[in-house]
């Protein structure tokens, strides 16, 4: 056998069966290509991963397929497709090649004929599970995440919504394979995939550049390393984001609203991060065109610098990227909507003067970004001459990447912006997504946490629900106590408190008894005892992947995760499994290992098997993963300054550790918020009567808090002996450890 190198880690091989390149990198040794007749195979070591059947042009296979060998690290493959003859010209056969590529964790398949205009992937069914492509509960508000046997539009159809939950409006031409890959397209183009039918996995979309990767690891974290390699690292994230979030859907009474809301708030003594505004509250058409502040919310210099002095929270509003019936505006699309044309350079700088001059003077820190995917005019020329297939979901991308842009030529990182619709490629420019406009109903709830774990194998990291629901008002104390205690385990918690449009019974907490008051006060002070936790994981997915994790994004070969939507892992820590109905019961799934009650140490659990377990109102089920770790604390304070004079100085974090078996270690990136924003690395490892915790230099006073289940003989710290606290009944050990140096701590039995 002929061997040719193409790189120090990649090698192309001849044979009778066609071709194979070998490269090892982390979580994807031996992954390989064979060209066997004219089929594709891609594979991992023995497993065969992947078979492609065909990739058609035009919706034509090619009549013949052959490897031509390499070039600059590329595996090339020559595919001739027969050609349709024209008028008096004579027919002859279309000749092109297909790059082959690999990178870290995948490879790249490239072709681009100058005469195609449509491309499809055939792929060999192999009895595989398909999660992602949208967000919205298809078909028929069928809840369980698994696409097998399915048909799915790759196109943003925000107002299409007769056929799925509220507008939710996330798409992505990416799914998650239970073969332990995902294939991902990288196109603006409208498709079409049909999943796992009569033998076949079709890939369509209507272009004609051929740009496809497949991705492989070990489950989803590891997949999304390679995928935000190839579209850009997710969004930072600020703390302020990351706590607590109120809003109206109208503020009638103005600004007087919205600071008699944070007081009565500030008097219940429920700690908020954040509050935005909602439209309708500027001037000109729809209350919005103009993008400033109205008579109602006069002197926005004034009231916002309350709301930031005084409460400590941010302030974000409503945008969106359409004028309504006001055309004057340079570069509007020709609809009655007034969508304002994001590649017309004239249009994106009176976007950005508008919200500079009027909102960010005043300190406007971030936006909910709506209204990008309705009635959108998709036949309108655009100024960059972006072709009509490309235009529902390039907009979407567009609208996140200015907005993010303009935030960002203003206050740099310390901004945030979230929206109801996105494509793949947002990432990078998107902080958050919020789910729709959800019923707020038991059954719009449980959507919404069907449609959380979609978005979620699709690669958005952080993702939040309007607590309590968009549509409707008044809503029983148990369902808003569910819901609350929901969103505070969410990468985004946002809570609305009125009525969708403003009318009827509105329900924020003052207007409930005191037990729903005291279950939204404890969700939201856990909220922010686990700011350090939300705050790490949603600015380290990168490569740790998103906060809300489906189970079989995490245990790809567990057939019993794959219909699961109704839990899910809450960073690398917790397992998180909401009652989504008036019971106070429900069964949970646990994949494999152990798993700690949350809210009582010494209950255990093994995995792989369901439970039955019953929770108060006031509690969600919660399970800690053995051989993790979690780090909460006091580190940021908003409003509760005000009742708690001492809570702004306040710099403590508990960092808990649960040991796993020996030779096993976990490892926690923590993002140091009083230290720049600097990431710094927490592992912890066992082995024998020994159990160890590496903690690097962290800005605060920390105190390690250790699950073990004998008293310690001994602990030295940083090789000296250490005082600790033993908690007999719950089996921890408490150690103090020193600020701002290197802390390795070692427990010994």
């Amino acid at each position: 056998m002929k061997k040719i190198f193409i790189t120090s880690l990649c090698l192309l091989f001849f044979s009778s069966s066609g071709i194979f390149i070998s490269h090892a990198e982390s979580g994807n040794e031996n992954l390989g290509v064979e060209l066997v007749k004219r089929n594709i195979i891609v594979t991992v070591g023995k497993k065969q991963l992947v078979e492609i059947k065909s990739i058609n042009f035009n919706f034509t296979p090619p009549k013949f397929i052959s490897d031509v060998g390499k070039s600059n690290g590329e595996v090339l493959i020559k595919v001739v497709y027969p050609a349709v003859a024209k008028y008096g010209e004579a027919s002859s056969d279309l000749v092109d090649t297909i790059r082959i590529s690999k990178l870290n964790g995948g490879l790249r398949f490239f072709c681009k004929p100058k005469w195609a205009q449509n491309v499809t992937i055939l792929l060999k069914d192999q009895d595989e599970h398909y999660f992602g492509v949208l967000e919205h509960l298809y078909p028929d508000n069928k809840k369980s995440p698994d696409l097998r046997g399915q048909v799915v539009d790759v196109e943003v159809l925000g107002s299409d919504s007769q056929y799925h939950e509220n507008y939710a409006s996330v798409w992505s031409a990416f799914y998650m394979s239970s073969r332990g890959y995902a294939s991902f397209f990288n196109t603006f183009a409208e498709g079409r995939y049909t999943l796992g039918i009569n033998g076949v996995t079709e890939l369509y979309h209507h272009t004609g550049k051929l740009d496809w990767y497949i991705f492989t690891g070990n489950n989803g974290d590891e997949i999304l390393r390679s995928y935000y390699s190839v579209i850009g690292h997710p969004k930072f994230v600020p703390i302020w984001a990351c706590g607590p979030v109120t809003w109206r859907d109208q503020n009638n009474g103005g600004s007087e609203e919205i600071l008699s809301d944070i007081q009565k708030m500030t008097d219940l003594k429920i700690p908020l991060t954040a509050w935005f505004v909602d439209r309708p509250y500027s001037n000109g058409a729809q209350e919005w065109s103009k993008m400033d502040f109205n008579k109602k919310f006069s002197n926005p210099k004034e009231w916002i610098s309350e709301i930031n002095n005084k409460y400590g929270l941010q302030f974000m509003t409503w945008v969106g990227s359409l004028t309504f019936e006001d055309k004057d505006f340079p570069g509007l699309l020709p609809n009655y909507k007034g969508y304002i044309d994001l590649t017309n350079p004239e249009a994106v700088k009176e976007f950005e003067k508008r919200l500079t001059e009027n909102q960010y003077s005043y300190n406007v820190r971030g936006h909910k970004m709506d209204r990008g995917d309705e009635d959108f005019p998709v036949t309108a020329f655009w100024h960059d001459g972006t072709p009509e297939p490309e235009r529902r979901n390039k907009y979407i991308y567009l609208y996140s990447k200015v907005i993010s842009k303009f935030l960002q030529d203003s206050f740099g990182k310390d901004e945030f912006n979230f929206a109801r619709a996105a494509y793949q490629g947002c990432q990078p420019n998107l902080s958050a997504v919020w789910g729709g406009d959800s019923r707020s109903t038991w059954d719009g709830f449980a959507c919404s946490i069907a449609t959380s774990l979609r978005c979620g194998y699709m690669g958005f990291p952080v993702w939040g629900s309007d607590v309590g629901g968009y549509l409707g008002g008044r809503i029983p104390e148990s369902l808003y106590a569910r819901w609350i205690e929901f969103g505070s385990w969410c990468g985004l918690y946002e809570t609305k408190i009125d009525n969708a449009g403003g009318k009827g019974e509105d329900r924020p907490p003052w207007k409930y008894g005191t037990q729903l008051q005291k279950i939204y006060r404890e969700a939201c002070e856990r909220r922010m005892e686990m700011l350090p936790y939300i705050f790490s994981e949603a600015n380290t997915s990168y490569k740790n992947g998103v906060l809300m994790k489906p189970l079989s994004y995490e245990y790809p070969s567990d057939k019993n995760t794959y219909g699961i939507w109704n839990e899910y892992l809450f960073g690398n820590a917790f397992l998180v499994a909401p009652i989504f109905d008036s019971t106070n019961s429900r069964e949970i799934y646990l994949p494999k290992g152990e798993w700690f009650d949350f809210y009582n140490f010494n209950k255990t659990f093994t995995g792989e098997k369901n439970i039955k377990v019953n929770y108060s109102l006031d509690k969600i089920p919660v399970f800690i993963k053995r051989n993790s770790i979690y780090v909460t604390g006091n580190i940021y304070a908003g409003n509760s300054r005000l009742w708690e004079p001492a809570a702004a100085k306040r710099n403590t974090l508990n960092i808990f550790a649960f040991p796993g078996n020996p030779e096993e270690k976990a490892h926690f990136s923590y993002i140091d918020y009083r230290d720049g924003d600097k990431e710094k690395s927490i592992i912890l490892s066992s082995a024998k009567n020994i159990i160890n915790l590496a903690v690097e230099p962290i800005n605060a006073d920390c105190t390690a808090v250790v699950k073990v289940d004998l008293k310690p003989s001994s602990v030295l710290l940083n090789n000296m002996p250490a005082a600790f606290d033993w908690e007999t009944k719950e089996k921890i050990v408490r150690v103090k450890l020193n600020k701002q140096v290197q802390n390795k701590l070692e427990i010994k039995f």
